[in-house]
């Protein structure tokens, strides 16, 4: 899958509802980025410690301060995530439980 970059100014936009109708349009993604029923795609982005956080979970004014970059993540990249994250987890509660049994 290709991917597509654009530099966005996020100061110049006054909350997340501005930013992401943006971003929408540039895209051609009208109505899927905000999309209260679920449409799947989710907006993400990345701080200056690259840790990847979902757009909107942060005040606008610390998002604004810390964002790198944003990222579009389809629907099938939300899933993939998704199951990797469960993965992740999962084989960390294995390891701390076997590290607890060491002891």
């Amino acid at each position: 899958m290709g991917s597509v970059g654009r530099s966005i100014d996020v100061a110049s936009f006054k909350n997340y509802e501005e930013l992401i109708s943006a971003i929408e349009c540039m895209f051609g993604l009208e109505g899927l980025l905000n999309d209260q029923k679920g449409s799947g795609w989710k907006l993400v982005y990345v701080d200056y410690e690259n840790d990847v956080l979902l757009v909107e979970d942060d005040p606008w004014k610390e998002f604004v301060g810390c964002v790198r970059c944003i990222r579009i993540l389809s629907p099938s990249e939300v899933q993939q995530m998704s199951e990797e994250g469960m993965q992740l987890l999962n084989s960390t509660a294995v390891d701390g439980i076997n590290d607890s049994l060491r002891r």
